[in-house]
C-alpha cells in the first residue's frame, strides 16, 4: 500500500524531532550532573591547576586581585597560607563557574526540548490521522 506524501511528511519530522530530543537528553543529564557534582565535570587543567600550591604558583594568572590592567606590580611572592587561601578561593569560584554554565546550557537545553515537543506532537498526530484515513480508504 502507497503512504501518502502528507503521512510520510510528519512522520519524517517525528523522527527528526526524536533524535534532537535524544541529543538534547544526553546534554540536558550531563548539565545536571555538571550542576550537582562540578568537582567532576570540571575540566582537566583546571583541576590539575587547584591540586597543591605548586600547580597553583606555576599556572598562569588571568588577573590579579586588586591591580589595574596595565599598572605595574612587584614581584613579590606570597606566603604559602596566602597562597592556599588564594588558591582555594580560586578554585571555588572556578566551581561556581562551572555550575554557572550549566545551568544556563540546562535553560537552552529545556527551551530546544519544549520546541521538539510542540513540532513533535502536531506532526504525530497528523501522521496517526492520516494513517487511520488511508487504512479506511
Amino acid at each position: 500500500m502507497k503512504k501518502p506524501i502528507l503521512e510520510i511528511y510528519a512522520l519524517a519530522v517525528c523522527f527528526v524531532t526524536l533524535v534532537c530530543f535524544v541529543i538534547a537528553l544526553g546534554i540536558g543529564v550531563y548539565d545536571l550532573i555538571q550542576i550537582a557534582n562540578p568537582e567532576f565535570t570540571i575540566n582537566a587543567y583546571e583541576y590539575e591547576r587547584y591540586q597543591s600550591n605548586e600547580a597553583f604558583r606555576r599556572s598562569p594568572r588571568i588577573q590579579l586581585r586588586g591591580v589595574a590592567p596595565g599598572v605595574p606590580i612587584e614581584p613579590t611572592e606570597p606566603s604559602e597560607e596566602e597562597l592556599t587561601s588564594q588558591r582555594e578561593e580560586s578554585y571555588q569560584a572556578a566551581l561556581r563557574s562551572e555550575r554557572r554554565q550549566a545551568g544556563q546550557s540546562l535553560t537552552m537545553i529545556a527551551i530546544v526540548l519544549l520546541i521538539d515537543v510542540l513540532v513533535f506532537l502536531p506532526h504525530w498526530l497528523l501522521a496517526r490521522r492520516r494513517r487511520a484515513v488511508s487504512t479506511f480508504s
